[in-house]
């Protein structure tokens, strides 16, 4: 009997063992996913403040340059379509902090808002800067947001407060797509300890946030980790911070340890009764053997299943660091070698082969180059942000000079004009400036007009102290107003390759590399009376 109960025993302390292993596997799995996570949070953070104040910056130049009475018809103009980024809420307040802009309705034009701490905040300010204001800890989903607000300047005086309401929502397509549990977390914090946005919402108003370790780790390290009972629903959390480059703010993950003990509790209530049984047959030494194999077998399965998890995470990471060389490398060369032999049959066997043999040549040869050219603008495409020199003052005179003299022997073979009016200096890369250009003056020479001699003009008119809107102004047949958005989107093109050569990835290369530079694009046009090209960049001694 002694004998018995200590092999009872025995087998329950390696079953205890075994769940503490498999919870501890589970854990360090939910971790690694965790802080993949955090990497694609910050991403899509960093960009919904990237978006939030680009509309921003482009309705305060526009209200500093034409003033608020239209201003609500070029909101119109430049909200995204199809987008919900922005809440219907952008409001203009002049220096005695009064609105004098609503796009609300309930807010009315002469509404008293100098208590507020947005106004405060600008009321003495003489350079530009931006605040993220705070959640107005609303434990309603529909009624939580977050504001982000720049100072109107009149030269260097106190001019007012534009600020732009977005809603805390805006995180929760992304929540919904995490696959930490139905009680993790997804969080952005101010640096000052201020609750900016949270999904799942809180559940009731936020308790003091002094005494969250993020604060204490977050002065000495730029990321980490801590676990603790969150103060905002009470939950058991393990926590993932880091903050921000470019905004002062914490982006923080946190999945919870009743979620992992959840996923447990069909591997405990099996080991209940495998124990049940052996205890039941300890006399029968084979059912015991049997049973210890099985459940060394399943949990060796579930060691291997997250392993080949974190595994395949890492060779999608690996993959898309190779994929430059593959597409500049591995896929050219074979590329150049069907070209190659294609040219060759066309040489050697045209007077012997039929006319049909002679056009599937001509498919095969026409197919590769614009294959090896879909490759090479995919390779630069890709190449914007990865391979980028730092944005410093560039002559963009001397870029669109680069862009002429690159396509100097096609301007000359259709007899176009380029004039060229005097442009500023900006902050750019000048490569990637100078195919901006190229790519707006190849396009204006790819679709002139049939009738009429090409004619391109380049100007830039100053928007603001630090914003310049350059025009890219053709004579061709112009753009249907439907697709205005849509020539921006990688591989859209509006014409069969019969009519017009390309790879439909020159537009949207241009978009990014404007975006890099902090500005956006965008085109005005009439069919058959030609296109201008508009894109804003900051000037190289602006604030």
């Amino acid at each position: 009997m002694v004998a018995a109960l200590a092999l009872i025993g025995t087998y329950i302390s390696v079953i205890l063992g075994n769940l503490e292993e498999l919870e501890k596997e589970r854990t360090e799995f939910s971790e690694l996913q965790a802080r993949k996570i955090l990497q694609s949070f910050e991403i899509q953070t960093v960009r919904l403040f990237d978006l939030a104040d680009t509309y921003l910056r482009a309705a305060r130049d526009y209200a500093e340059r034409e003033g608020t009475g239209t201003l609500g018809g070029f909101l119109d103009r430049v909200t995204p379509p199809k987008s919900n980024l922005y809440s219907s809420t952008l409001a203009v307040i002049d220096h005695r902090g009064r609105v004098v802009f609503s796009s609300d309705p309930a807010l009315q034009r002469g509404t008293d808002l100098s208590d507020q701490t947005v106004f405060l905040h600008f009321q003495n300010a003489t350079s530009d800067g931006l605040l993220i204001g705070a959640n107005n800890n609303s434990t309603d989903p529909d009624r939580q947001y977050f504001h982000v607000a720049r100072p109107l300047l009149n030269g260097k005086t106190p001019g007012g407060v534009i600020v732009l309401h977005v809603h805390s929502s805006q995180i929760a397509a992304f929540y919904r797509d995490m696959t930490l549990g139905p009680n993790s977390s997804a969080t952005i914090f101010g640096l000052d300890r201020t609750l900016i946005a949270r999904q799942p919402p809180p559940v009731a108003d936020a308790a003091p946030l002094s005494s969250l370790q993020i604060w204490r780790d977050a002065e000495s390290k730029a990321e980490g980790r801590f676990r603790k009972r969150s103060l905002l629903d009470g939950i058991e959390r393990t926590f993932l911070y880091k903050r921000l480059a470019d905004y002062p703010l914490v982006a923080v993950i946190g999945f919870a340890d009743s979620d992992i003990s959840a996923g447990l509790e069909a591997a405990k209530r099996s080991e209940v009764v495998e124990t049940s049984l052996f205890t039941l047959a300890i006399l029968a030494f084979a059912v015991l053997v049997l049973v210890f194999d099985a459940r060394n077998r399943r949990l060796s399965e579930a060691e291997q299943t997250s392993r080949a998890a974190a595994e395949m995470l890492e060779r999608s990471n690996a993959d898309l660091e190779r994929f430059a060389y593959v597409a500049s490398h591995d896929l050219k060369t074979p590329l150049r070698v069907i070209t190659g032999y294609a040219q060759m049959l066309d040489r050697r066997y045209r007077d012997k082969l039929d006319e049909e043999a002679n056009e599937y040549i001509a498919f095969l040869t026409a197919g590769t180059k614009r294959m090896y050219r879909l490759i090479t603008d995919l390779l630069h495409y890709s190449r914007i942000n990865s391979q980028a020199k730092p944005l410093q003052p560039v002559s963009a005179a001397r870029a669109a000079d680069i862009a002429v003299a690159n396509l100097k022997a096609v301007i000359e073979e259709c007899g176009a004009s380029v004039s060229i009016a005097p442009l500023p200096t900006i902050e750019a890369d000048e490569s990637q400036l100078s195919s901006l250009f190229q790519n707006l003056l190849g396009n204006a020479l790819k679709y002139r007009h049939p009738e009429r001699t090409p004619a391109i003009h380049i100007e830039a008119v100053r928007l603001s102290s630090s914003i310049w809107r350059f025009a890219v102004r053709d004579n061709g047949i112009g753009i249907e107003p439907e697709h205005f958005e849509r020539i921006f989107v990688i591989f859209q093109r509006l014409h069969a390759d019969s009519a017009y050569e390309g790879t439909g990835i020159g537009l949207a290369l241009c978009q990014r590399i404007v975006t890099r530079l902090g500005g956006r694009i965008w085109v005005e046009s009439k069919p058959g009376e030609g296109s201008t090209f508009y894109f804003t960049a900051r000037d190289a001694e602006g604030d």
